[in-house]
């Protein structure tokens, strides 16, 4: 079975890519990605209708039903959850519109304290599917937010926003809205930004809006020879990118590779195992998933006939989750690389996905997990090699001091002959 290990959990903010249409700050994932799930059809109601009442019974119904059966603490966690979703119903059938809705239905969900177990709204879950398949209106730069400031870190290269602006630059207006967390912004032909730059000098850039396909990864080769690779999500299209990357590098193989996971909330385990097996001269195991009473099989890599043997870092923060942690820990765990960064988020439960009555989206975690060497990663997360801070004051000076000592380690390693990839 191919689980999903997390595929939106709610995250604090990392990296944030401008798109026209919803220009949100607290989302988790920065960059789109391809998906080839069916569109669920959203059904419409009138708000305080009826009609609304009964669609929230269902969905309510349904979402508690699905819970109660594939929810994998059998406990609940040691909450009432039988009790406690029949007193809760009466006030979320009772919402006016989708908003409210899900906002009483993700307060019971909250209940079980799992980041996995949470419901979307149909409008975003469509939105959420478009974004991953389709192209969309996009300004093109991405953000991280360090010490309360929205500094640009990354600009792609085919949107409107590549030569008008510059990494290290802060934002801070858009459309005359100082930003702040959770900003959002309409679709519009163009949109009005004002940062400062590196220098302390105010820049207005007015960028339109552009259609463009979903961006899947980034590769970036240093003036001293390492290479960055970094994406958002572990899926079949964000797979596919990595390992063609990872065949250019075998045959011109870099003095060292940087993995950037900072921003990356999970996805498919299978995915996670694949692009992990170009590092990997054997079959390593990288993950378990508990079946109850059944013995633990591991799922492990499938190595390349030619991988890459040269030193690896990973890089990883409190926005790394799931299939990120899976990652990391298995080349820490064997050696393979080494971890630069903060301490992950330790949310690791492979879960389920299901399409509610009304077109919405509820995931469940629905197996604990561990790592390929039996380690418990849930709650508790996988500490870095090197703890390395980010700071304002570097970023706005074109320096991430997290890739820097990374690129200066990897520098020093010397490369691994065939039976060291897999000391274990």
């Amino acid at each position: 079975m191919a689980f999903p290990i997390c595929p939106r959990l709610r995250q604090a903010v990392g990296r944030t890519l401008l798109a026209g249409l919803a220009i949100a700050l607290s989302a988790c994932q920065t960059l789109p990605y391809a998906d080839d799930r069916t569109t669920p059809p959203v059904v419409e109601v009138a708000d305080a209708s009826p009609a609304r009442e009964a669609l929230n019974a269902r969905t309510y119904d349904a979402a508690v039903r699905w819970v109660t059966r594939r929810f994998y603490k059998r406990d609940f966690g040691g909450v009432d959850w039988a009790g406690e979703t029949a007193e809760r119903r009466a006030a979320a059938v009772a919402q006016p519109d989708d908003a409210s809705f899900y906002g009483a239905l993700n307060a019971t969900l909250d209940l079980l304290k799992d980041p996995h177990t949470t419901a979307v709204t149909p409008t975003r879950y469509r939105e959420r599917l478009r974004d991953r398949r389709e192209a969309r209106p996009v300004i093109g730069f991405g953000m991280r937010v360090v010490d309360g400031q929205y500094i640009v870190t990354e600009v792609r290269a085919d949107a409107p926003a590549a030569g008008k602006i510059q990494r290290g630059w802060r934002l801070e207006s858009i459309d005359g809205q100082p930003i702040s967390e959770g900003l959002s912004s309409k679709s519009q032909p163009e949109h009005e930004l004002i940062f400062t730059d590196a220098d302390d000098q105010s820049r207005t850039v007015i960028l339109p809006e552009v259609d463009l396909p979903p961006h899947l990864g980034d590769m970036e080769r240093r003036a001293d020879g390492v290479v960055i690779l970094s994406f958002d999500y572990f899926a079949p299209a964000t797979r596919d990118w990595f390992l063609a990357r990872m065949r250019e590098l075998v045959e011109d193989p870099p003095p060292g590779i940087i993995v950037d996971l900072r921003d990356n909330g999970g996805g498919l385990l299978r995915a996670v195992g694949a692009t992990l097996s170009p590092f990997f001269a054997e079959r390593q195991p990288y993950a378990y998933v508990e079946y109850g009473y059944l013995p633990r099989l591991p799922d492990r890599t499938r190595p390349w006939r030619r991988g890459y043997d040269g030193p690896v870092a990973v890089l990883i923060s409190g926005a790394s989750a799931s299939g990120a942690e899976v990652f990391a820990a298995t080349m820490q765990e064997t050696g393979r690389g080494r971890l630069f960064g903060d301490r992950t988020r330790g949310a690791v439960v492979a879960s389920r996905d299901v399409v509610l009555p009304d077109g919405g989206e509820l995931g469940i975690g629905v197996r604990a997990f561990r790592s390929g060497r039996g380690a418990v990663l849930e709650g508790v997360g996988v500490t870095p090699d090197h703890e390395v801070a980010l700071n304002a004051a570097d970023l706005r000076r074109g320096v991430d001091p997290v890739v820097e000592a990374a690129a200066a380690a990897l520098l020093k390693q010397p490369r691994l002959v065939a039976d060291d990839a897999n000391p274990g």
